[in-house]
């Protein structure tokens, strides 16, 4: 099979070709194009210069969702909702998302109070009809829709998770009355429980539908004019997800893009025999955290998106504004500050030489010599150091210490911001640092690692094979995922077991037809069941497994005793207390053929052809003339002593004084602190 990923970045977009029956591999980069994001995806394709006919899968994680929502350029949305219930969008919830924060707003919903529209029905939270549906009504609201130059209409009825009966018929009428505009329905979108999130879901959804949409046909004709015949997928929060699937959620978009790097970890961690890690990409813009924990990715239900929630399953990744292009400035107190603000792709770190005017930790890491000015993307482009020392050097100025000094404390505040974003993610949800390893990858992973490592005492960092396209390598590694989730409120001790097995069953049924039209056999699929879990009364649940199969009496027992392990595990403790099922969860999953995994060539002597020469190098507060090493030359079963700077294309690694590297079998640069 030959199959493409693409990723696009903050700063740069990124490219993996794999043919697996003669194991080739080709990976590549262009620079990024925000203006129009469609342009760099078919840039780096033309650049690798691949007979597309011959593809099999292209993979597209995608930023246009991401975009959308951060510039405030979706559709014109219409929403209809229950009388009573227009303003749900705006009290939104009580909470307080910075506390210290006086200026702190709620965002501005992205719906307009006149464009929220009432009409009378109502539905019992048991699925009751207690007032029906006015068919007249909905034909008036939406004719008004259409006359206020709505572009998209979301329907989010009260209760309709447990009925949603009326919004399927508002969605016929409107098909009637108006075939033409896009609609999103709740029960669609997101079939729980929690009003004001369910809503701003489907809103969301019905936001960024007309960029999305269009953005991916245009980029589905513009793949066929390079010759593209085969299945083109697109990457969501959880796996991999056909476009006709995908066109009833094109929210997932705003996940697409930052969760190919943590499946690929895991992936990688299980061929290397680690169960315990936590990933750190840094790319361009942001620094990117996942936790793999016995293997598997931690996952959510809810996200949150520039302050707007969202209720959509997936891989837990959290971000902070810190990577290369993070902009450096000394603020009215004197203090050194690094990001949230990013220099992106365009104009980029001073040193590309494009424009930029304001200082970023490329610059200072060009400055101190773990960047080669001549080898940056290999050699493709040459970065200008006579630049960067002039921004750094405005830094140095104010703080009124030395050029090195000053690059290194730019380097030291943003790895600071890196290891307090990934110390609280652990210990926040009750892991302690020191069992995990780092696998770092991305442009900058390899520059900080080890110095975060140190900082956090973790022993162990990996540094996978081509760090620098990571992301996109770690698409190839998913298989085709979908999730469904639908409200069951019940007490856990008059569970109706029947009732239960028919709601996985009818969400199993469903995700075989979607798997089925997406290429997938029946001995490829395979269905994952859970509840959430609470004790009653509680706001909060735990994500409970729930057997496969036919069920009987025996599993509410099975069910409650694994929901109290987890509960404290998690928590600490177990309450002797009525338990409740809140949400029945399905994950469906279609298998891909998995991605091959090669060995290196093995040998404990250094190639002659690894060693490049040395130059001097600011590490642990001096100058060191360091040894440089070029990765493709090493052979698996090679030692280096830090301190020591290995290079690639896309990605530097620093291995600093007293840690030791090692290359393993797979190509994985293992550092470990405290030496030899």
């Amino acid at each position: 099979m030959k199959r493409i990923a693409v990723d696009i970045g903050g700063t740069f977009t990124d490219i993996v070709y794999i043919n697996d029956d003669t194991m080739q591999m080709v990976t590549d980069k262009v620079r990024s194009t925000p203006w129009e994001i469609g342009q760099a995806v078919i840039d780096v394709v033309k650049k690798i210069k691949i007979d597309m006919s011959g593809v099999a899968l292209f993979i597209h994680g995608t930023t246009a969702g991401l975009n959308t929502i951060a510039q405030q350029k979706g559709a014109r949305v219409g929403l209809i909702t229950t009388r009573g219930f227009t303003d749900v969008l705006e009290m939104a919830r009580g909470d307080k998302k910075e506390v210290y924060n006086s200026m702190w707003k709620k965002p501005k919903p992205l719906v307009p109070r006149n464009l929220r529209l009432p009409v009378s029905e109502r539905m019992s939270y048991l699925g009751e009809v207690l007032e029906p549906l006015d068919e007249e009504e909905i034909k008036d609201v939406i004719r008004k829709l259409r006359e206020d130059g709505v572009e998209a209409i979301a329907v989010c009825l009260l209760h309709a998770y447990a009925n949603p009966d009326h919004e399927r018929r508002i969605g016929e009428i409107i098909g009637e009355v108006w075939p033409e505009v896009s609609v999103s329905l709740s029960h669609r979108v997101a079939r729980q429980i929690r009003e004001y999130e369910r809503m701003s879901t489907t809103v969301i959804n019905a936001y960024v539908g007309k960029t999305v949409g269009g953005y991916l046909s245009r980029l589905g004709e513009s793949l066929k004019d390079t010759g593209f015949a085969g299945q083109l997928l697109v990457l969501g929060p959880s796996g991999l997800i056909g476009l006709d699937a995908f066109k009833d959620s094109l929210l997932y978009t705003l996940a697409s893009g930052t969760v190919g790097g943590a499946a690929g970890a895991a992936y990688l961690a299980g061929h290397c025999g680690v169960k315990d890690v936590v990933t750190m990409d840094v790319g361009g813009t942001s620094f990117d955290v996942s936790i793999i924990k016995d293997g598997r990715n931690l996952e959510i239900h809810k996200a949150e998106i520039m302050g707007y929630p969202m209720m959509m399953a997936g891989i837990e990744v959290r971000s902070i504004g810190a990577g290369g292009g993070s902009i450096a400035r000394v603020d009215e107190a004197g203090l050194l500050t690094v990001g949230p603000e990013s220099a992106g792709a365009d104009p980029g770190p001073m040193a590309y030489g494009l424009g930029g005017t304001e200082p970023t930790v490329t610059d200072a890491a060009l400055v101190n010599g773990l960047i080669d000015p001549d080898y940056f993307l290999g050699g493709e482009t040459r970065l200008d150091l006579e630049l960067a020392r002039k921004g750094v050097g405005s830094i140095a100025e104010r703080l009124k210490l030395d050029l090195h000094k000053a690059a290194d404390g730019i380097l030291a505040v943003a790895r600071n911001n890196m290891t307090t974003a990934t110390t609280k993610i652990l210990i926040g949800q009750g892991y302690d640092p020191r069992d995990f390893t780092i696998m770092a990858f991305g442009g900058g992973g390899g520059i900080f690692a080890g110095n975060i490592a140190k900082d956090m005492s973790i022993s162990q960092v990996i540094i996978p094979p081509g760090p620098g396209v990571f992301c996109a390598r770690g698409i190839l590694t998913m298989n085709l995922v979908h999730t469904y989730a639908q409200a069951h409120i019940r007490s856990l001790d008059t569970l109706d077991v029947r009732e239960l097995e028919n709601v996985f069953g009818q969400m199993e049924n469903s995700s075989r037809q979607t798997l089925a039209a997406e290429g997938m056999s029946p001995d490829k699929m395979e269905f994952v069941r859970s509840l959430d879990m609470g004790y009653e009364g509680q706001h909060h649940y735990v994500e409970t497994p729930v057997p496969g199969g036919e069920m009987d009496e025996g599993v509410k027992k099975i069910i409650g005793d694994a929901f109290q392990s987890l509960h404290e595990a998690r928590y600490g403790h177990r309450i002797d207390a009525p338990m409740a099922t809140i949400n029945a969860r399905l994950k469906a999953i279609g298998r891909i053929k998995e991605m091959p995994v090669t060995e290196i060539n093995q040998g404990k002597k250094i190639p002659p052809d690894a060693v490049k020469p040395s130059r001097q190098v600011y590490l642990d507060g001096e100058l060191r003339e360091t040894r440089i090493y070029e990765r493709d030359r090493l052979l698996g079963g090679n030692t280096i002593a830090g301190p020591a700077v290995i290079e690639e294309p896309f990605h530097t690694t620093v291995v600093a004084p007293g840690q030791t590297l090692q290359v393993d079998k797979l190509g994985n640069l293992i550092i470990s602190m405290g030496g030899a």
